[in-house]
């Protein structure tokens, strides 16, 4: 709307640029509880375990917060991924959920005749069959209207342009990014301070993670989302978002 209120149906009518100012002058925690106040069980976090996905789920856990965070597994994830997955719920007893394709990876290999993963133009269809579709499928069903997503401006590209609170169309709400502001070395302290779990992958230069087959490790003078879908660029250019983040594509 013109005047910068958003009215999304079933979600809580919001003055954005308001709560931006407020937002921006608050610390990631308090971003956090203003959502859980806002929102209450309908705010939602999505979970990579990478990094800034650990320190999001830590501060759930500080907050006493027993809302879902969201974990999609592709089928393709490391072991490494899905070991900090079940740590976060062993320390912490977070309630996290587990989302999964309606299709298995050999089911859908069958059904295309070919890995999607490994052509350029089928890989859009990978990454939204695995990792969209069943996790807009869930937050729909269940009405969640916010999603807490650990996104850093300090990672460039699209995301340079975030702001603390965003619409996403695909679920007739919002995305709150909490730590938006801070940069690798804030996330690397807040990670030693609080001892939190850390996928170990990141220490084998892997400062991006994705699916075991799409993702590789970076050289040091690489860009850091250089070993995503590696085997699909050419001359640099190629697929750098699998989609399921909506303010990594149209929403910026």
């Amino acid at each position: 709307m013109a005047d910068g209120t958003l009215d999304l149906t079933g979600a809580p009518t919001l003055d954005v640029a308001q709560a931006n100012a407020l937002l921006l002058a608050s610390t990631p925690e308090e971003r956090i509880r203003w959502a859980a106040a806002h929102f209450g069980t309908h705010a939602v976090t999505l979970a990579s375990m990478q990094k800034t996905s650990s320190v999001v789920l830590h501060m759930f856990w500080k907050l006493g917060l027993k809302n879902e965070v969201l974990f999609v597994d592709t089928g393709f994830h490391f072991s490494e991924t899905l070991r900090v997955r079940d740590e976060f719920m062993r320390r912490y007893g977070l309630n996290i959920v587990t989302l999964y394709p309606d299709l298995t990876p050999a089911q859908q290999e069958q059904k295309f005749d070919v890995k999607l993963y490994n052509f350029l133009d089928g890989q859009p269809e990978c990454c939204r069959m695995r990792k969209e579709e069943p996790f807009i499928k869930h937050v729909r069903t269940l009405g969640r209207k916010l999603l807490v997503l650990g996104l850093l401006k300090s990672e460039g590209g699209r995301r340079a342009k975030l702001q603390p609170l965003m619409s996403d169309p695909r679920i007739g709400g919002y995305t709150l990014h909490p730590i938006l502001d801070w940069d690798e070395h804030d996330v690397d302290e807040y990670i030693l301070q609080h001892e939190v779990p850390v996928n170990e992958l990141h220490a084998q230069n892997f400062p991006s993670i994705g699916c075991q087959v799409c993702t590789t490790p970076v050289a040091p003078d690489e860009d850091p989302r250089a070993g995503r879908w590696r085997h699909l660029r050419k001359e640099g250019e190629g697929p750098r978002y699998c989609g399921i983040n909506f303010t990594d594509g149209s929403g910026i």
